[in-house]
């Protein structure tokens, strides 16, 4: 799968994080929780989809292996995960700064994820190196390493909002929860598809040829 394919599918992503915002605004404002799901719903549908056509492309062709096709699987499921932590970043921010909704705590969230989102990007550009060379086995292995912690981290935060029935509150917050569940949705599975294609191409660079 080409660099150029992958790039289309973050592009659609993108378009849908944006679309999604001023609807998310509107959903708040309204105070219905319904539409502010079919909202941020839509953005993690899409990213979904990104994902699944950007990986399933890299696990299907025999040819692909860590030396033909790390970069483009190193960059653009990174490049994912830096657009999930934006998007949710951008989603709190607007919501709670541009509807009525009262929440003290929206603008750390909003703050936090910004950093998640540079941390995301600023991990992958010094794993995987200057974009014009060919990353090494071990810059790509401490991407996959990067990219389990991640998945655990998104796991267990995911457990926790869901086991604490942080979703039935009748608070201000529920509109950053479902925020919260929307994006740790799209991380986590960002992250279990990552790590299932870094084995393949790894298993097939590791065959004898």
């Amino acid at each position: 799968m080409s660099g150029t394919h992958a790039n289309r599918l973050l592009a659609a992503a993108v378009i849908a994080g944006i679309a999604s915002i001023p609807a998310a605004v509107s959903a708040a404002s309204q105070g219905s929780p319904t539409l502010l799901a079919l909202a941020v719903g839509f953005f993690a549908v899409v990213a979904i989809v990104a994902l699944l056509g950007t990986n399933f492309p890299l696990q299907r062709d025999a040819r692909a292996d860590l030396d033909s096709a790390g970069r483009v699987w190193g960059w653009s499921n990174s490049l994912l995960a830096t657009l999930a932590y934006g998007w949710g970043a951008a989603a709190m921010l607007a919501v709670y700064g541009l509807s009525a909704l009262s929440w003290r705590h929206w603008w750390q969230y909003g703050a936090g994820m910004i950093l998640f989102a540079a941390l995301a990007y600023f991990c992958a550009r010094y794993a995987l190196g200057d974009r014009r060379a060919q990353p090494t086995r071990s810059g790509l292995r401490m991407l996959a390493s990067m990219t389990l912690a991640q998945a655990a981290f998104v796991i267990g935060a995911l457990t926790y909002l869901i086991g604490s029935g942080a979703l039935d509150t009748q608070k201000d917050d529920w509109a950053a929860n479902h925020i919260f569940l929307a994006g740790g949705i799209v991380l986590a599975l960002i992250s279990i598809v990552s790590l299932l294609t870094y084995r393949k191409l790894a298993a097939r660079s590791a065959a004898p040829a």
